[in-house]
């Protein structure tokens, strides 16, 4: 009887001892997915911070089936040098490009869009080069509605970082046969008179910076339309103004004085090579 008591006590203790191992190993394994559990969502949210999600529009969106069925006909959804000479209209991505510094919120933007593709004319164009190599956009009539989506679509998507086909100083410009390629009087007055702006000009407010880069592109874009200018002397004057496009769009559309000084001190040393290639 003796002996029958210490092997069942014995075997209760270690029944004992296994239960208080199990309870610990099941902690240890709980507290170790709790824990990756917090850090991962830790990591999600430090990430989340880091790189936080652009607004956009959805690929399956009403807008956008518009655009693909009613748009991509003539523009191309964003420039593709291989197609280059496929082209017979600006893609859709420098559209956006041309619009956004000067109507920088939604509203803005759809209206003016809208504006322009309801009765396209010189006037009201962001992109002189264009209409000159493509000619004015042919007045389409279109549902309002659908395309206020279509505008709206245009404003909000996300095209992505796809290759600039802008051709830069140097890189397409040259002489005419070694000689400068020779513009009318009244272009070479309104070259001078940009000249004049950019170096007469001071300011500290931003919206006087943004005024000079609307005024420049202004005369710029009378430049560009001018019809005496075709074939290669168009493209040689193309090649100068494309080269500066982006600085004219981002000294219209800044908020910062050292951005916008940046771009007037840019914009001055291209034009300083003008007169090495025009007359």
């Amino acid at each position: 009887m003796k002996c029958g008591l210490k092997i069942n006590s014995k075997s209760e203790k270690l029944r004992t001892q296994m239960i208080k191992k199990n309870i610990f190993i099941i902690s240890l394994i709980t507290f170790s997915l709790l824990s990756c559990n917090t850090k991962e969502k830790s990591k999600t949210s430090e990430n989340s911070k880091e790189d936080p999600v652009k607004e956009t529009v959805a690929a399956d969106s009403k807008g956008y089936a518009l655009m693909k069925q009613k748009c991509f006909i003539c523009h191309f959804e964003r420039p593709d040098p291989a197609k280059r000479n496929q082209m017979i209209a600006p893609p859709m991505l420098r559209v956006q490009e041309h619009y956004k510094p000067s109507y920088s919120d939604k509203e803005s933007f759809v209206k003016a869009v809208m504006a322009y593709i309801n009765n396209p004319s010189q006037e009201k164009t962001l992109m002189p080069g264009t209409i000159k190599k493509f000619n004015i956009m042919p007045r389409v009539i279109y549902d309002q509605t659908e395309l206020k989506l279509i505008v709206e679509t245009l404003y909000e998507l996300d095209f992505g970082s796809m290759p600039k086909m802008h051709m830069k100083m140097g890189n397409g410009l040259s002489l005419n046969n070694g000689q400068k390629w020779k513009l009318t009087p009244a272009s070479m007055e309104q070259v001078q008179t940009i000249i004049k702006k950019l170096n007469s000009f001071h300011s500290s407010n931003i919206a006087d910076y943004n005024q000079l880069g609307k005024d420049i592109f202004d005369d710029a874009k009378l430049i560009l339309l001018d019809k005496d200018y075709t074939g290669d002397l168009f493209d040689q004057i193309h090649f100068f103004f494309s080269g500066i496009e982006d600085n004219m769009h981002a000294l219209i559309a800044t908020k910062s004085i050292d951005v916008a000084n940046k771009q007037v001190i840019i914009i001055i040393n291209e034009f300083d090579n003008f007169n090495k290639y025009f007359e």
